[in-house]
């Protein structure tokens, strides 16, 4: 594994093709052209949770996207347990 540096979970939201944010409930509708990390997890269009792994030079990795925060939230911890600066 990379040696990253800790472990992150942020919201994910998928964008159509007009850089708008589709809803969850519409994404079977609306073809999603990109993605977009939110800090905000009361972001009402989060899709999924993303788990991103932090390089020491600040850059990210995603590491896994889940469907709730709550398993974001276990993958992120039992990644930096293991791997993570509090490993070392």
């Amino acid at each position: 594994m990379r040696p990253y540096h800790r472990f992150v979970v942020r919201g994910v939201v998928a964008l159509c093709e007009q850089g708008q944010p589709i809803p969850p409930d519409s994404l079977t509708e609306i073809a999603a052209v990109c993605h977009e990390t939110t800090d905000n997890d009361n972001d009402p269009n989060i899709s999924a949770f993303g788990v991103y792994g932090v390089l020491f030079d600040q850059s990210v990795d995603n590491i896994a996207d889940c469907p709730t925060k709550a398993l974001a939230d276990a993958v992120a911890e039992a990644l930096n347990k293991q791997y993570g600066k509090e490993a070392a």
